[in-house]
C-alpha cells in the first residue's frame, strides 16, 4: 500500500510539474506572439483580441477617475485604441530583450500565468529599457488563455499627461 501511495504521489507530482512546465513554455510563446503583434508590428486590433475583458473594465475605471468620461463598449475600445495609436506614432523601435521568468499558479479558481520580460523601446529618439509582465488568465484549467497588459494603462497615463 505504501509503495502504491508513493508511486501515485510521484506520478501526480511529475504530471503536475510537467503540466506547469508545458503551461509556462506555452505562455512564453504566447507572450512573444502578443508583444510582436502589439508593439513591433503595431497591430492593435489583432493584439487586443487576446485581452481579458476585465482589462477594459480597468481602463474604463482609469478614464473615469481621470475625468475623461464614463466610457463603455465601443467608445471605450476606440479611446484605448486612440491612445495606443498616439504611442505608436512616437514608437520608432520596440524589442523584446528577454523573458526573465514565467510562473503558473491557481488563484481563486483561475489558473494564472505571469510572464516577466525585459524590453527596449525607442520613443522619438529616446531609448529606454524596462521590465514588466503580462498576466495570463484561464478559466478552464489552461485550455484557453486571455491576457492583461498593464503597459496599455501606462500608455493611457502618458497620453493623459501629454507626454505622448
Amino acid at each position: 500500500m505504501k509503495t502504491t501511495l508513493i508511486s501515485f504521489f510521484c506520478i501526480l507530482t511529475t504530471f503536475a510539474f510537467g503540466q506547469a512546465n508545458d503551461d509556462t513554455t506555452f505562455l512564453k510563446q504566447q507572450a512573444k506572439a502578443y508583444l510582436t503583434k502589439m508593439y513591433i508590428r503595431k497591430q492593435y486590433d489583432s493584439a487586443s483580441a487576446m485581452w481579458d475583458k476585465r482589462a477594459f473594465l480597468e481602463m474604463e475605471d482609469f478614464y473615469n477617475k481621470r475625468n475623461q468620461g464614463h466610457l463603455t463598449d465601443t467608445v471605450l475600445y476606440k479611446k484605448v485604441k486612440a491612445d495606443v495609436k498616439k504611442y505608436y506614432a512616437r514608437l520608432t523601435k520596440f524589442s523584446i530583450d528577454k523573458v526573465l521568468q514565467s510562473t503558473v499558479e491557481m488563484e481563486g479558481g483561475y489558473k494564472m500565468g505571469y510572464v516577466f520580460y525585459q524590453f527596449t523601446q525607442t520613443l522619438k529618439g529616446k531609448r529606454t529599457t524596462d521590465k514588466t509582465m503580462l498576466v495570463f488568465i484561464s478559466e478552464d484549467e489552461g485550455k484557453t488563455w486571455v491576457l492583461q497588459d498593464w503597459t496599455v494603462k501606462w500608455i493611457a497615463d502618458q497620453v493623459d499627461k501629454k507626454l505622448l
